[in-house]
C-alpha cells in the first residue's frame, strides 16, 4: 500500500509543478502606445540634431504593462511607429491625452 500512496503523492506533485504560473522575465510586447512627453528629455535617436523629445513611444504586453520606454522627437516618432506598425504591432495613439 505504501508504493501506491507514495506514486499518487509523485504524480500529484509533478502536476503541481507543472501547473505553478512561472513569471515572465521578458515580455513579448504586442503593440505600441504613443503619448507627448510633459518632462524635458532628449530625443534617442543617435545623432539627433532635436534638443529635446516632444513623444514617448512604450512598448507594451498583452496585460496592458510597459516593456520599453524611448523618448523620441517627432520626425524619429513618425518613422518608429511607420515600421512597429509594419511588423504588426497595434498602436495606441494618446497624444491627444492629458
Amino acid at each position: 500500500m505504501a508504493g501506491v500512496d507514495s506514486g499518487a503523492t509523485t504524480e500529484r506533485n509533478r502536476d503541481r509543478d507543472e501547473t505553478m504560473l512561472e513569471p515572465d522575465f521578458d515580455p513579448v510586447p504586442t503593440a505600441v502606445q504613443i503619448g507627448r512627453c510633459a518632462y524635458p528629455a532628449p530625443c534617442r535617436a543617435p545623432r539627433c540634431a532635436a534638443t529635446h523629445a516632444t513623444i514617448v513611444l512604450r512598448k507594451i504586453d498583452a496585460a496592458g504593462r510597459p516593456v520599453r520606454q524611448i523618448e523620441l522627437c517627432d520626425r524619429h516618432a513618425e518613422a518608429v511607429i511607420a515600421r512597429e506598425r509594419r511588423r504588426g504591432f497595434e498602436i495606441f495613439d494618446r497624444r491627444d491625452w492629458r
